[in-house]
């Protein structure tokens, strides 16, 4: 959860893993700069309440669009519960 990223834009999520090993996201989110990252409205300290356990990252240069296509797909997908629901 403390890791250092470099600052760059990309997506991230908070996760956590089931007891099968698999991965579960409790927010999703996308930001212009990965070593500030939260631009969001869910705090570390609120995902952390919900079992997050992990941050996952994803580095894209593609522009804030394809960045918040990713964003959007992933929370419709998997619809972690510190994101507020989006339609599909």
């Amino acid at each position: 959860m403390d890791a250092a990223f470099q600052p760059l834009p990309g997506n991230y999520i908070y996760a956590k893993q089931d007891e099968d090993g698999s991965w579960i996201p409790i927010y999703v989110a996308q930001t212009r700069d990965l070593h500030q990252r939260l631009e969001g409205h869910v705090r570390m300290d609120d995902a952390i309440a919900n079992g997050a356990t992990h941050l996952h990252a994803h580095y894209c240069s593609a522009g804030q669009a394809a960045r918040c296509t990713e964003e959007h797909d992933l929370i419709v997908r998997w619809k972690p519960v510190c994101n507020e629901p989006v339609e599909g």
